[in-house]
């Protein structure tokens, strides 16, 4: 009989990776996330699971005696897997080097100490890779000067974006405050610099102290079988007595000279169109009621383009700008894998044929999700869910290299 092979995870969501784990016979022993609503999700896709789920931040389940609680030994899970929240690391976004999400890791660590898992792996967005934050040696004051600047040019972009869709520009007096703090935000990042830690060096610095040998690289997603390209950072730390000479990666399963990689118009294929619309039907799959204007602007939007990308063809009444590039205002390419999938205002991208956002339930399909999925939640959560998750392909294609180790 062939051992059982433990895992568990925090920051689970509503259980992308944890599809990809199970499914190639990993069984979980605790997962974890702070969002109530989204593992509502999980535990009604998963209601024969035995696992203990606690719904808490992990700076408190890090404090917690979870082998104690799990009754399990310590060494004796074979994986601790975590999405490690990824905002403050996005190049997406404003990646405040004082963002006290940058240092959530150190609270997944410390559940790595307590548990000693066989293998930790932790995923996230790629720009996690570069990104260089504020350490115990940076003056409080610059901190706090860090919080206020970072803040303003946040700020500041929603305020632009918003004059751009009403035609209208900053002010001479705004833009030389905006041109102040600009400077102000350089001057803190070259002074940071001398003081700052980069996450990856010392995630592999803490990793080699409690035993662990660390191997990373960013692995996309459509080259494991999913419709969207969602490129990760993918952290695999190996604990040193398992003596394994040099991890290596999943390679490709889709691709040239393997199998077709997967377009969106083959993942929305495994839909059927004609529920839409129907009350009874999947809620999941319902489209938005988008205004007209918004209607108009789609109509403009050729397949595979976004709105900047003819805004010369765009009347001013339905100009937006191009601050919010990765909702809405890009229309699919049905002939090749989706970019990764950001919901902005409660929108995904643009159908590649119809005139709507694609619906929760086409977003999940193109990600991996299974077809009957479900989601739970108002339509802003659902949409977070599928846009937060590790698309089980990729996380199955994981799983089934760590497996092959213990074997």
């Amino acid at each position: 009989m062939k051992p059982i092979l433990k895992f568990a995870e925090t920051f689970v969501g509503c259980g992308g990776s944890h599809i990809g784990l199970k499914n190639i016979g990993f069984e979980d022993v605790f997962v974890n996330d702070n969002n109530k609503t989204f593992l509502e999700s999980f535990s009604l896709n998963n209601p024969s699971e035995k696992c203990k789920i606690f719904c808490e931040p992990i700076e408190t389940l890090a404090k917690r005696n979870i082998l104690n609680i799990t009754g399990l030994k310590k060494g004796e899970i074979d994986l601790l897997f975590g999405g490690v929240v990824c905002k403050g690391f996005s190049l997406a976004g404003v990646r405040n080097p004082n963002d006290p999400r940058n240092t959530l890791y150190l609270e997944q660590l410390n559940i790595v100490q307590k548990i000693m898992p066989k293998f930790s792996v932790i995923e996230n967005v790629p720009g996690m890779a570069n990104l260089k934050i504020t350490s115990q040696n940076t003056p409080k004051k610059i901190k706090e000067e860090a919080d206020k600047v970072w803040k303003f040019i946040d700020t500041y972009k929603g305020i632009k974006a918003d004059l751009t869709k009403k035609n209208k520009t900053f002010t001479k007096k705004d833009l030389a405050v905006i041109e102040q703090m600009k400077k102000k935000k350089k001057e803190l990042e070259e002074f940071i610099l001398s003081t700052s830690v980069s996450v990856i060096d010392d995630i592999e610095e803490r990793y080699d102290k409690l035993g662990y040998e660390l191997y990373k690289t960013k692995l996309k997603a459509h080259l494991y079988g999913a419709a969207t390209t969602r490129e990760r950072l993918i952290l695999v730390a190996v604990r040193k007595d398992l003596k394994i000479n040099q991890f290596e990666f999943p390679t490709p399963t889709h691709g040239d000279g393997l199998k077709k990689v997967k377009t969106v118009n083959d993942a929305l294929k495994t839909l059927d169109i004609k529920t839409l619309n129907n009350p009874k039907s999947d809620i999941d799959n319902r489209p938005m009621n988008h205004t007209n204007k918004s209607v108009a602007r789609f109509k403009l939007i050729p397949e595979g383009k976004n709105i900047v990308d003819v805004l010369d063809k765009v009347p001013d009444e339905l100009k937006i700008s191009g601050f919010y590039s990765r909702g809405c205002t890009m229309r699919l390419d049905g002939n090749k894998p989706a970019p990764t999938l950001v919901p902005g205002h409660s929108n995904f991208p643009v159908h590649p044929k119809f005139h709507r956002s694609i619906t929760v339930r086409e977003a999940a399909a193109i990600t991996g999700f299974p077809i009957d999925y479900k989601f739970v939640g108002s339509h802003t959560q659902r949409c977070e869910q599928v846009g937060q998750a590790v698309a089980p392909p990729l996380s199955e294609a994981i799983g089934k290299t760590l497996k092959d180790y213990l074997a």
